[in-house]
């Protein structure tokens, strides 16, 4: 789950403080739905392109404006489960997510312990 660090100018604070105290809507989803709505939206394309980078354009969002779970509740994964993303390009499924999971080298973590003697379990081995 991404978690940025947002920061806005007291109006917005002020505007999503109204629509919290008029909705049932909780902070995190008034600011998730404005997101989400804002890469369907024409205003949101035309603030954005006079800031594109040559020779790009604004990608599509992955999402369509029925998907309203996404804003609306929070999906939690399970740590052990891997997140799969799937996109359709030319009626071909890519599993992006796993492929950046299959070219990652596997790191040992590193544990410092200045009066030895540790045991950890990794994987159900010991080292």
């Amino acid at each position: 789950m991404y978690r940025p660090t947002v920061r806005y100018e007291d109006v917005y604070k002020e505007y999503v403080e109204n629509v919290f105290n008029a909705t049932h809507l909780d902070r995190s989803q008034i600011i998730r739905a404005a997101l989400f709505i804002a890469g369907h939206t024409e205003q949101f394309s035309r603030i954005v392109d006079p800031y594109l980078k040559r020779g790009m354009s604004l990608p599509s969002p992955l999402w369509e404006e029925e998907d309203e779970e996404l804003w609306l509740n929070q999906k939690t994964i399970d740590p052990l489960e891997t997140p799969q993303v799937v996109k359709t390009t030319n009626n071909e499924h890519v599993r992006d997510q796993q492929r950046r999971i299959d070219k990652q080298t596997t790191a040992s973590p590193k544990v410092f312990s200045p009066g030895g003697g540790v045991s950890i379990k990794f994987g159900g081995s010991h080292r």
